[in-house]
């Protein structure tokens, strides 16, 4: 399936199903036993152990996430999946300088469709958040966040097919995508017209450059000042400038 860079984290939102074990718990609110509820399998790798250690010490108050596996090291994370079978896996995205998450992370949904893989990460680059997105990526939390004390609230979303994004991160997704979506809005082809067209030449001189006829010049330009709003080449060259079209 193929996303556009505008597109795709709506789409995202709606494509994964869980496929969840029960278990039975008691509601203390009516002494009572509950019918079945979710038991949710978490897997953790990341070099830092107090990551897994705080984990497991807020998880253990809670009877439907269960810790099932941790790891240190990249290289066992399709191994770890593919013998305790988490519903959601949290992952150090720089756990080793040699791990490549964005390979990891398409290999793991290709053999584990079902798997809510979520990014640890202390670092922000939205053009490779977005990357990691269309791979199959849950969610991405940065570790200066504070998300140890609301893990079980972003567990809980990832498992019901949720997407989650820290703050930060979607703050710089949405500014990323929103830039895409304006670069977007020309064919790289009017774009090289207008460039051209920005060093002064004329319109023979453009389609020379260009290999096209002075016709296609015309078209294209007239294509630009209509997606554009402008009715000059000056004009457009303002608002291309101003927008980052070029």
């Amino acid at each position: 399936m193929q996303f556009t860079q505008t597109g795709f984290v709506l789409q995202l939102l709606t494509e994964y199903v869980v496929d969840m074990h029960l278990t039975i718990g008691y509601d203390v609110s009516t002494g009572q036993e509950k019918g079945p509820q979710p038991m949710i399998r978490v897997a953790v790798v990341d070099d830092h152990p107090h990551v897994a250690i705080a984990l497991r010490s807020l998880l253990d108050k809670t009877p439907d996430i269960r810790l099932v596996a941790e790891a240190g090291r990249g290289s066992e994370v399709f191994g770890l999946v593919q013998r305790t079978r988490p519903h959601v896996l949290l992952l150090d995205l720089l756990i080793e300088p040699e791990f490549d998450a964005l390979n990891a992370v398409r290999d793991l949904r290709a053999n584990f469709p079902e798997l809510r893989i979520c990014l640890l990460s202390a670092h922000l680059e939205p053009s490779h958040l977005r990357d990691l997105l269309q791979a199959g990526v849950c969610g991405y939390i940065l570790k200066d966040d504070d998300y140890v004390s609301r893990i079980e609230t972003i567990i809980r979303d990832l498992a019901d097919g949720r997407l989650y994004l820290s703050p930060q991160a979607y703050e710089a997704l949405a500014q990323a995508t929103h830039q895409n979506g304006e670069r977007d809005l020309l064919t790289e082809r009017e774009r090289d017209v207008l460039r051209l067209a920005g060093r002064g030449l004329p319109n023979p001189q453009i389609a020379q450059a260009l290999h096209l006829s002075p016709g296609t010049v015309r078209n294209h330009l007239s294509a630009i000042y209509r997606k554009l709003g402008v009715h000059s080449r000056y004009e457009a060259l303002v608002i291309a400038e101003e927008r980052g079209l070029i």
